[in-house]
């Protein structure tokens, strides 16, 4: 006997066939799309692991180029690692570049020299034949590089030394000259001051019609450049950017400035401003009072006295750089000049209540009324105190390692481990 399937019948097994077989599809696309994705994810990782590693090979290295090296730290195939490292300010900044196939992850950082808390130096006073001595509430907390002829007390206008002990610390022997700066230091600032010029138009920003602007350090440095005095005010500017001028920045408390860059022969810096930036100066730094720089900032005065145009004035605060009081600076100050003999000029003056968070490094007088948290190298101290000059002397000043991080970095020193001081975008 024959029988007819239905046409009912005859659509359920075709649905049902093809129900399946989208399932089955579906199942394979599943199985593929979860390896794809699981491939993609793994290498991602990789490439930021790897970009750690880059990362870390470039901290070790002492030498700085500019130059895209491409380093084999994996026998992979369509895997490339790429570092950089060039000057940023005083600091120095490093680029790590991995890709896989298609997949680029690029890490960039702040990088400087390791100070620590217990074992860096706290104080170190070169080796000029000058003991050093304190007056007043003057207090010196950790390990301390002294002169030969060591520490004493002083007397200065009715005020003899009222501490327990003269060092809270340990005593070391210093040596005849500060720590090396890494050797192209020196060369980079004077780039910076004299040379460094924008290099096409499009990195130009016009001041008049740019209010606020990020730039990401994985682009071409943005530029703000005049030949006159250039006043920064009501403007929020932050990232890859680099302001300079041929005569004077006035950097007004309305002013945001991140990350960046302020180059001139003087810098002045409005009471009250708040930020996170480098100031390159060749004549004067002045800090008006209750300012606050967030780490890493740096203020850097260097002067080439062997060059003419560098001339030594007489008129209050030029050749130096003057942080009044109830300021904040958390990072590093630098006075560095060619000239080797000693003078009796200031020029790192730290007033009163004001706070210097991370390095000094005076290659010249500082004049110590504040508080420095951190690591103080100098040449000589010196206090101007009842018309008279007083050398090798602190009077009412504190240079103490308790309020500062375990680790931190600061300026790039010859013979000291890198660490990354700040992660960028």
């Amino acid at each position: 006997m024959n029988h007819k399937l239905k046409s009912g019948a005859l659509q359920f097994t075709v649905f049902v066939a093809v129900l399946i077989a989208l399932l089955l599809s579906g199942l394979i696309l599943y199985a593929y799309t979860f390896g794809y994705m699981k491939e993609q994810s793994k290498a991602a990782i990789e490439n930021i692991q790897l970009s750690d590693t880059a990362i870390a090979y470039l901290l070790e290295q002492s030498e700085i180029s500019k130059d895209t090296l491409t380093i084999d730290f994996i026998n992979k195939e369509k895997q490339t690692v790429k570092v950089q490292v060039s000057p940023w300010g005083i600091f120095e900044k490093a680029v790590a570049v991995t890709q896989h196939r298609k997949k680029i992850f690029t890490k960039l950082a702040i990088i400087g020299s390791t100070s620590s808390a217990a074992n860096s130096p706290t104080l170190f006073l070169q080796e000029i034949l000058n003991p050093l001595t304190l007056v007043g509430n003057t207090k010196i907390k950790g390990t301390a590089y002294l002169p030969s002829q060591g520490v004493k007390s002083g007397y200065i206008a009715g005020n003899s030394y009222y501490g327990s002990q003269l060092i809270y610390g340990k005593i070391e022997r210093s040596a005849s000259e500060l720590p090396q700066l890494h050797k192209k230091t020196l060369d980079q600032l004077a780039f910076y001051n004299n040379e460094y010029k924008p290099r096409k138009q499009e990195d130009y920003i016009n001041l008049e019609a740019t209010r606020r602007l990020v730039n990401s350090f994985k682009a071409r440095t943005k530029n703000v450049y005049s030949k006159d005095v250039l006043v920064l005010k009501d403007v929020t500017f932050t990232g890859n950017i680099v302001i300079k001028s041929d005569t004077l920045i006035i950097i007004k408390k309305t002013a945001l400035l991140k990350d960046l860059i302020v180059i001139a022969p003087i810098i002045e810096i409005e009471s009250g401003t708040t930020g996170n930036f480098q100031a390159l100066a060749t004549k004067r730094i002045t800090v008006g009072k209750d300012c606050t720089l967030n780490y890493p900032s740096a203020l850097v005065l260097y002067q080439d006295n062997k060059l003419p145009k560098i001339n030594i004035s007489n008129i209050p605060f030029d050749n130096q750089i003057f942080i009044d009081a109830a300021s904040i600076i958390k990072g590093s100050v630098c006075y560095l000049q060619t000239k080797t003999e000693s003078d009796y000029n200031t020029q790192i003056v730290l007033e009163k209540q004001s706070r210097i968070k991370g390095q000094v490094y005076c290659n010249g007088n500082f004049e110590l009324k504040g508080t420095v948290s951190g690591s103080v190298y100098t040449k000589q101290f010196i206090a101007n105190q009842a018309g008279s000059i007083f050398i090798n002397h602190i009077y009412e000043g504190t240079i103490e390692n308790e309020n500062v991080p375990a680790f931190f970095g600061g300026i790039v020193f010859e013979k000291e481990r890198k660490t990354v001081m700040k992660w960028l975008y």
